[in-house]
């Protein structure tokens, strides 16, 4: 027995827990049962099951819409035994409370939350990758760690995301003080595009008036990514999860298991003890300064420890210099795309199979694919007399499909005409609301039908026309094709915005081989460029792009005209407005503005030269009940490279600055890299309720 705090007796429910949050997205076992078999669940379909644990189980599900749109999310789904533990719901639907609100690049988001039948569920992002526990696992088998300046940039991206779980705020401005409480391997996931990302809130803590008095004698969580606080039952807070972000740390940075015992009770007193072995004692090419940010993250007395994520952001951001987390990208991808080359394969495979399989069973077969079984009856929709409101689900249950409709009579085929012509005049009457809370990207690439052409947004394939974007938060869009070279592009839309963009595939070069012995030359005749068969309309107060062949060219158009346009916080003149010192392939900040509207932001990507982009953006009328004394939020960040930012002198974080709440007022913005000599100061107004975006262009 220990001369200490007893543990809690719920080693059970621990363990419970613990396997419930195992591997939430990662790849199919090779060994187990027979495949899994797609099928239907509400307005989804379960692709492939990724995990099950004593809880719960996850699966690789799509759905799919109108015009071929389709997506890919993960579906977390309570075992139907636990449907009936209110204590397990409880916690569940506090997970599905709690994470909805949080949209971070380096959190998973949850997209949709219910229950079916017997199920309760959670929709949420699917990240193509593996999670950090399968990473480290995959380089024991192989004799090797993790590099060093990988490990302190994984570390770095998930306490950021956990920094901004920590600040979140409710609806009313109230501090949330959410604590993750599970913060270990399993649930710090890598994609495949290099992203770090933190999963699974369902134990988390936020301050509510719910009584936790039930909750006291409960230890939730991983014993060995435990704080010394949290095993003793305590009240815990954001340096908790500091504590298990420095147990991560450590671990990457030695290969070994920190607090590996052969019991819990040894778990728990080795975490108490204080005795932290330095990591450059297991590997000594850990440098000082990794030992001394590791060791502070993992000191008992959490007044000594890190007091909050921005600084220990701050110390492994100065480490990594000159290289930044989103510099090393592109190697944190090349890194997995070597650890598991044979998985990413097979697993696009899976996915693509499975899909086929999803699109037959929800829009059947050959001639179905004409007639879609879309619009459910109204009594999938209502309950039927006698049945309880809460039996059912807000998620409908596709009927079965048909497999042959060729029989349907003309009759049918009338009723089905009339049936789409009064839904189109009852749309054109009543249209559907536009959703304003995402964006929509809409992407043209050529050549168009280049081979296993695979669109990707932070590491999610994705249909050429995307609606569901989350906003005001940097994504990455990819575009990879067999024999070209992958594109890469950042994009930042704002609610409601429609974002079309054009992108220009390079074939990879081929070597050539020995030339063969010439044959006789046939001359075919030659035919005229594609674009002069259908030639592009020219508005003659616009000059064309083939006029200055050298220059690329943007047009801005705003309604109502006359709206001043800034790029990257510079004016330049008023719409409309054509601008023509794009360089090709940079992506720029542009904002509309004029008086009584609400401004419009927007990222465009210079065309080559000689040819033209459009950017038309629709300005709001300011309400007249707006809030002037409201808080706002700030967002800085350079073009190259990063730095630190101090508004009106006080430093506040480095770049990139996502959306700080700020009061509305004028103020002095400072960026600083003392290594690369950048040291700018800038005005910038803020207004109550908007965003001020400010971007300095720092020449490589």
């Amino acid at each position: 027995m220990l001369g200490i705090d007893p543990v809690p007796q719920c080693v059970e429910r621990v363990r419970s827990v613990e396997s419930q949050g195992e591997s939430l997205q990662g790849a199919t076992a090779s060994n187990g049962p027979p495949p899994f078999e797609p099928e239907p669940f509400g307005k989804y379909y379960l692709l492939d099951r990724i995990a099950v644990g004593g809880m719960a189980e996850v699966f690789l599900a799509k759905t799919f819409g109108h015009a071929g749109f389709q997506k890919l999310l993960v579906v977390k789904r309570i075992l139907s035994r636990f449907a009936d533990d209110p204590a397990f719901v409880e916690m569940f639907v506090d997970e599905a409370k709690l994470t909805v609100q949080l949209v971070h690049p380096n959190i998973v988001h949850i997209h949709d939350f219910g229950k079916l039948g017997p199920h309760w569920f959670l929709a949420m992002e699917a990240v193509h990758g593996k999670d950090l526990k399968s990473i480290m696992r995959r380089l024991a088998e192989r004799g090797q760690r993790m590099p060093l300046d990988l490990a302190a940039a994984i570390t770095h991206e998930a306490v950021r995301g956990l920094g901004y779980a920590h600040a979140h705020n409710d609806g009313d401005g109230r501090p949330l003080n959410i604590v993750h409480r599970d913060v270990s391997p399993s649930n710090i996931l890598i994609s495949y595009e290099g992203q770090a990302k933190i999963v699974d809130f369902g134990i988390a803590k936020a301050e509510t008036t719910r009584d936790e008095s039930e909750e006291r004698h409960l230890l939730k969580g991983k014993f060995q990514y435990m704080s010394p606080e949290q095993t003793r039952g305590g009240d815990l807070d954001h340096r908790s999860d500091l504590f298990a972000a420095g147990i991560c740390l450590w671990e990457m940075l030695t290969g070994n298991r920190l607090f590996k015992r052969d019991n819990d009770y040894e778990i728990v007193e080795a975490i108490r003890s204080g005795q932290v072995p330095a990591p450059s004692s297991y590997n000594p090419q850990v440098p000082p300064e990794l030992d001394r940010i590791c060791l502070r993250a993992l000191t008992v007395d959490r007044d000594a420890r890190y007091q909050d994520s921005v600084s220990m952001q701050r110390d492994l951001q100065d480490y990594l210099l000159p290289e930044t987390p989103e510099r090393l990208q592109p190697r944190m991808r090349a890194f997995m795309e070597d650890l598991f080359a044979e998985e990413i394969g097979g697993e696009r495979n899976t996915i693509q199979v499975a899909t086929k399989l999803a699109q037959e069973l929800h829009y059947g077969v050959e001639d179905d694919l004409e007639l879609e079984d879309e619009d459910a009856p109204l009594s999938a929709i209502v309950p039927a007399p006698g049945q309880a409101p809460g039996s059912g689900s807000g998620t409908l249950t596709p009927p079965e499909p048909s497999r042959d409709r060729r029989g349907l009579s003309g009759i049918m085929f009338a009723l089905a005409a009339l049936l789409v012509v009064v839904a189109g005049v009852t749309w054109f009457i009543n249209p559907a609301p536009v959703d304003d809370a995402t964006a929509t990207l809409s992407v043209v690439i050529e050549p168009a039908d280049a081979p296993n052409l695979l669109i990707t947004l932070d590491g999610t394939p994705i249909t050429a026309t995307y609606g569901l974007v989350v906003p005001d938060v940097q994504h990455t869009l990819r575009i990879s094709a067999d024999g070209f070279e992958p594109r890469e592009k950042l994009l930042e839309l704002v609610a409601g915005q429609v974002y079309d963009t054009e992108i220009m595939l390079t074939a990879i070069p081929q070597e050539q081989p020995d030339a063969p012995t010439p044959a006789p030359v046939v001359v075919a005749p030659i035919r005229p460029p594609k674009e002069a068969a259908t030639p592009r309309a020219v508005v003659p107060e616009e000059p064309t792009a083939q006029d200055e062949p050298s220059v690329s060219i943007i047009s801005f158009r705003s309604t109502p005209e006359g709206a001043k346009v800034f790029v990257d916080g510079t004016p330049i003149g008023s719409t409309p407005l054509n601008w023509k010192e794009g360089r090709e392939g940079e992506s720029y900040n542009v904002e509309f503005r004029i008086s009584g509207y609400q401004s419009v932001q927007a990222v465009v990507d210079a065309p080559p030269p000689g040819e033209r982009r459009r950017l038309s953006r629709t300005l709001e009328p300011k309400a007249e009940s707006a809030v002037s004394d409201a808080p706002g939020k700030l967002s800085v960040q350079v073009s190259s490279g990063w730095a630190k930012v101090y508004v009106d002198g006080a430093y506040v974080d480095t770049t990139p600055l996502f959306e700080h709440k700020i009061a509305a007022g004028s103020y002095s913005i400072r960026v600083v890299n003392e290594r690369t000599g950048l040291d700018r100061t800038e005005k910038v107004s803020v207004k109550g309720g908007e965003v001020a975006r400010k971007t300095f262009r720092v020449e490589e």
